[in-house]
């Protein structure tokens, strides 16, 4: 999977889950779908996660700064 932003990975998913939704597509294109749903979902939560450990990072710092003063 080539680099993505969390945004252009998430409106991509959103994409696939409607074609799966609609129940429009053959049984291959619906499993070659899931499979990259299941791609751009992981992609995403490890962004997500990311950034939450970076603010709860930040955050720390900031306190200690401010209790340091």
């Amino acid at each position: 999977m080539k680099e993505l932003t969390y945004e252009q990975a998430y409106k991509r998913l959103e994409e696939i889950v409607e074609k799966l939704e609609n129940g429009s597509v053959p049984l291959e294109e619906s499993m070659k779908l899931f499979e990259e749903g299941t791609k751009l979902a992981n992609f995403c939560n490890s962004k997500l996660n990311a950034a939450e450990q970076k603010f709860t990072q930040l955050i720390t710092e900031n306190s200690e700064s401010d209790n340091n003063e």
